[in-house]
This record gives C-alpha cells, sequence and structure tokens, in this order.
C-alpha cells in the first residue's frame, strides 16, 4: 500500500516516520526548512519508545508523489481550503483518506470535496512537538489513531488499516461511533485548550483562579449540550470524568492552540471551539461561556501575538 502524510508537521510527520520505520511505503508532503532538513539528513524521532533516525521521502507538491492508496491528512484546520484540492493528484477510485484533525467537521469538508466513501474520520490522541526543522519530539506512552466509519459500520476497511497500522509504536481503535468519539475529544480540546490560551496561564493556573473550575465546567456543558442538540450520544457523566482526569494529569497538560498562540502561529480557534459556536447559533442555543473565550481570541487568530500592537 502506498501511504501519503499531508502536512506532515509534528503529528503527521511522527506518523509518517513510525509507518516508514516499519516498512511501509510512505512519502510526507511537508515544506520550507522542515523538509529540507528531513532530505539532508533524514526525520529524527525522538519517542518514549526510542531515538530514530529515519530516511523518508518527502516531497512539497503532491503532483510529485502520484496516486496513493491511503492518505494521512494532517494539515491545521485554517489550511484545509488550500490542502483538500491540492491532493486531487494523489486520489484514485480507490484512495482512502483519514483525518486526524483537531475538531468535529474536517470529514464533512474532504467527503463534500472527494466523496463520503473515500473517507474515514478520526480522532488522534498523541503528545509531539517540532523541536527543531525535521526533528520531532513524541511524549508519553500514548499514540492512538481512533478511525471508524461515518455510518458507523464495521467495514472490511477499517479491519485492513488496523492490521496495517498497528505497531508497538503507533495503536489503532476501531470507534463504534466515531462521531460520538470526536465530540467526547472536543468537549476536551474546546474548553481546555481555549480556555488556558485565553488566560495564557497552565491548567493548573487556570483551576486555581476563583471563578477557574466554574469557567471550564460550564464550556464543557456548552460543548456538550450542542453536541445533543445535533444527535450525539453524549454521556451525561462525560464532563465529570473528564474533569476528574485532568486533575490527575495537572501541569502536564499541553494544548496545541496554545502552543501556535505562544509561536505566533496562526490559530484553529474558528474550526474548534468557534464551530461549536456557530452550530449554537444555528440550535438557538446560548453559550456564554464559549462565545466569550473565542472573542478574546479573534484578533489574535491570524497569529498576532504583539499585545502591545495587535
Amino acid at each position: 500500500m502506498k501511504i501519503a502524510i499531508m502536512g506532515a508537521g509534528s503529528v503527521g510527520g511522527y506518523y509518517g516516520g513510525i509507518l516508514k520505520k516499519v516498512g511501509l511505503d510512505v512519502t510526507l508532503i511537508c515544506r520550507g526548512t522542515h523538509r529540507e532538513a528531513i532530505t539532508s539528513r533524514g526525520l529524527i524521532l525522538k519517542s518514549h519508545w526510542g531515538d530514530f533516525n529515519i530516511m523518508i521521502p518527502s516531497e512539497e507538491d503532491p503532483k510529485n508523489i502520484g496516486k496513493v492508496d491511503l492518505i494521512i491528512f494532517t494539515p491545521k484546520l485554517y489550511s484545509n481550503y488550500i490542502a483538500i484540492p491540492q491532493m486531487e493528484p494523489l486520489v484514485h477510485s480507490k484512495t482512502i483518506i483519514i483525518t486526524i484533525q483537531n475538531g468535529v467537521s474536517s470529514h464533512k469538508q474532504l467527503s463534500d470535496y472527494f466523496g463520503i466513501d473515500k473517507v474515514i474520520p478520526a480522532a488522534t490522541y498523541i503528545e509531539s512537538e517540532i523541536l527543531e526543522p525535521g526533528v520531532i519530539q513524541q511524549k508519553g506512552p500514548t499514540a492512538v489513531i481512533e478511525i471508524g466509519e461515518i455510518n458507523k459500520e464495521h467495514s472490511d476497511r477499517l479491519n485492513k488499516i488496523h492490521s496495517l497500522l498497528t505497531s508497538k509504536y503507533l495503536k489503532i481503535i476501531i470507534s463504534e461511533d466515531i462521531i460520538l468519539s470526536l465530540w467526547n475529544k472536543m468537549i476536551s480540546i474546546g474548553s481546555v485548550g481555549t480556555i488556558m490560551t485565553s488566560f495564557r496561564s497552565s491548567f493548573i493556573e487556570v483551576m486555581k483562579l476563583q471563578n477557574g473550575e466554574e469557567i471550564l465546567r460550564g464550556t464543557m456543558r456548552e460543548i456538550f449540550n450542542v453536541g445533543r442538540s445535533i444527535g450525539v450520544n453524549l454521556d451525561e457523566n462525560i464532563i465529570e470524568e473528564k474533569i476528574n482526569d485532568l486533575k490527575k494529569e495537572g501541569d502536564a497538560i499541553t494544548a496545541s492552540l496554545q502552543t501556535d498562540f505562544t509561536n505566533n502561529k496562526p490559530l484553529e480557534i474558528d474550526f474548534i471551539l468557534g464551530y461549536v459556536v456557530n452550530l449554537a447559533k444555528e440550535k438557538g442555543i446560548n453559550c456564554p461561556y464559549s462565545t466569550t473565550l473565542v472573542a478574546s481570541l479573534d484578533r489574535y487568530k491570524k497569529g498576532t501575538v504583539n499585545e502591545q500592537n495587535p
């Protein structure tokens, strides 16, 4: 099977490197100094399972790769309007696209463009970052991709992907309800990441604020209510379970939104909690916490972090 990693940054780069390490035919699609470093010295992975220098093909233009059987789609959400059309040269009649982006709407964009039969929604659970061009660090024992069919079918292609991609470096889970899984994840990333970024604080610092836990709980409840309004069968106990788990993790909690903010990069806010706020407006659901948090980051969403000169 020929595989392409579209947008091979910290997450896609790790997965692409690991798949190449276990012997699969993988090409990274990336650009700039990151790609230059990978081309000249290989991809360096620093992981929970050891450090590896992996020689792996990389291209900036998908046209240089040709048709592939599997695309793992990992760009930032705000790049979709560019990245999705760019994939056309990669796609043949049986190509499968797995999208492991944040949020809950990525699979809809891909399905609208390529057809629902080509797309497998997925949620990923991994902590990784680019330390320098060509060097990716993955932390902790978790590197998981949870995949599922939109219609909840346990299909043959899910089984094949599970068998092909699973290794000690990457766990593949087949979800019985991937849309539920995406919304379960949204309750965490939509609230925690946005609050930490808006307050310029760690999770522990947020929880020490006089009303910090109330803001967290309220934002989670709003996401829960919006998900329920469109028929997602979210469990009533999910909020308490998530808050208890978050408290156990403490200062180990990181958020990609906050990392992007700190590094003066564009923010995915419009496509994560902002997506929930827009959906709430359509459904007539009041979301004061979420609306305020999204508004607080609006002027920074293009990467304008210099608060002295916004």
